[in-house]
């Protein structure tokens, strides 16, 4: 199935583009989005790695796991974690 990666700030800066397009497999995850994305954009794979400070993912505007199971045509936008007063 076709999926489209969305790249926030700064995710989008290290890729070179603020989408990407992937084909996965139909009942693909998060977590398997993400590992092709950094497969085709090795320059996110440091960003993409779930450690202390990890990205957010959305699925069509709702918020996602690594475990979420993909739709069909899903969108995702990737964006990293802010705070503020």
């Amino acid at each position: 199935m076709r999926v489209i990666i969305h790249l926030g700030e700064p995710f989008w800066r290290a890729a070179g583009t603020r989408q990407v397009e992937l084909a996965l497999a139909e009942d693909a995850t998060v977590a398997e989005a993400l590992a092709a994305l950094a497969h085709t954009a090795p320059a996110l794979a440091a960003d993409l790695a779930y450690n202390e400070a990890q990205p957010l993912v959305f699925v069509n505007d709702e918020a996602a796991t690594p475990e979420t199971t993909l739709p069909p045509d899903a969108r995702l936008h990737l964006v990293w974690p802010v705070s503020g007063g």
